[in-house]
């Protein structure tokens, strides 16, 4: 029998993130972008397959969607590559993460989960020069606070969504420990998940220990920094939230 978890979420408090504009932050404006409309699939009438060539100075970034569920291809060209299908010396993007383009931010290029996990989207950030894969993580709303980038250097502001590995409703005080090492959070940032955890057992009962073992999910605002190979997770002050896994 599969037992549904239905996400809770306890606000902590209610301070707005430091440094944070009101306005998402922008990506970068592409300088042209290509659409190509793919041929009809009979087994899927509704689905308007095409392929997205967003074109940016030095490099273009493709999409084949197939209006599946993820984009069908994902991958890096120069900057003046024809838009089609299958192209040459292209560097594909084969990663679970990447479902489809978010957006660009000088020589980072972000890519988006296909569906959401545990109340947050998670996102992968490529290097558009190398095709190597920088850095990933998950978060809360639509947009991010801010971005910022120069060379080989990356600035995020989000409220992020954390799965812990353990919960802090069956072991707190391990588990509090545990979170706070890896996060950064103090321990007076950290949220009361308790009423979250019994809201669900009370409605669930039967399922009463599977639901105290499920790992927490906390939310909260960072900053998070790339440079030189190394990335950096700062807590900013702001809402801290408990969530629950999907």
């Amino acid at each position: 029998m599969k037992r549904t978890v239905i996400t809770s979420v306890i606000v902590a408090a209610f301070v707005c993130v430091a440094g944070a504009s009101s306005d998402p932050a922008a990506f970068d404006k592409p300088i042209k972008v290509d659409v190509v409309t793919l041929p009809k699939d009979e087994l899927n009438p509704d689905a308007k397959p095409k392929i997205t060539c967003s074109r940016y100075p030095a490099f273009m970034v493709k999409e084949v969607d197939l209006g599946e569920v993820g984009a069908e291809k994902l991958a890096l060209l120069a900057a003046e590559a024809p838009c089609e299908r299958a192209g040459g010396r292209e560097r594909v993007i084969e990663d679970d993460t990447a479902g489809y383009l978010m957006g660009v931010s000088g020589g980072f290029v972000f890519f988006r989960a296909a569906d959401g996990w545990n109340g947050g989207l998670p996102f992968v950030v490529y290097d558009a020069a190398t095709g190597e894969r920088l850095l990933d993580d998950s978060f809360e709303g639509e947009d991010f606070a801010v971005i910022s980038s120069g060379k080989g250097e990356l600035t995020v502001h989000f409220r992020r969504v954390y799965t812990a590995s353990c919960s802090l409703y069956l072991k707190e005080a391990d588990c509090a420990k545990a979170i706070t090492a890896d996060t950064g959070l103090s321990l007076t940032q950290l949220p009361d998940c308790a009423a979250a955890y019994k809201a669900e057992i009370k409605r669930s009962p039967d399922h009463a220990s599977e639901i105290e073992k499920l790992p927490s999910v906390i939310v909260y605002p960072i900053e998070l920094a790339y440079a030189a190979g190394d990335t950096t997770r700062r807590p900013m002050d702001g809402p801290t939230t408990c969530g629950r896994p999907d």
